[in-house]
C-alpha cells in the first residue's frame, strides 16, 4: 500500500502539470478551476504532511519533489506575467487610451478626476 502522503503528492503534482498545459493553452476558465483545485489539495497536502510522522528518507524524498514544484511555480509566475503583459497590450490595440493633452498632466488607462474649479461651494465646520 502507498504512502498516502505520497498518494497526494502525486495528485498535486497531476493537477500542477494540469494549471501548467492550461496556462501555456491560454484556457482561462479552466486555469482557473485547475489552479482553485491544486490550491485546495496543496493545502490538504500541507496537513497530512504536519500531522503524520515519516522517516527521514521519505522527507528528503519529499522535499526534493517540493522543491521541484518551487522551481516549478516560478515559472509559472513568469509565464503568468507574460500572458498578463500580452493581454494588456491586446487590450490598448482594441481599446487606445487617450492621448496625452497639452494642457494636464495627461490620463491613465481608466480615466481620471475631474478638474477642479478652484470655488469653494460649500464651508464645513
Amino acid at each position: 500500500m502507498q504512502n498516502p502522503i505520497l498518494a497526494k503528492l502525486d495528485l498535486v503534482e497531476q493537477q500542477f502539470n494540469q494549471v501548467a498545459a492550461f496556462l501555456a493553452d491560454g484556457n482561462a476558465e479552466q486555469l482557473q478551476t485547475a489552479s482553485d483545485s491544486l490550491q485546495s489539495l496543496s493545502v490538504e497536502l500541507a496537513k497530512l504532511m504536519q500531522t503524520s510522522q515519516t522517516s527521514p528518507a521519505l522527507q528528503t524524498a519529499l522535499r526534493q519533489r517540493v522543491r521541484t514544484m518551487a522551481a516549478g511555480m516560478q515559472m509559472l509566475r513568469e509565464n503568468l506575467s507574460r500572458r498578463a503583459a500580452y493581454t494588456e497590450q491586446a487590450l490598448a490595440v482594441v481599446i487606445p487610451s487617450t492621448k496625452k493633452s497639452t494642457y494636464s498632466a495627461g490620463t491613465s488607462v481608466y480615466g481620471t478626476v475631474g478638474r477642479q474649479s478652484g470655488q469653494i461651494k460649500f464651508l464645513a465646520a
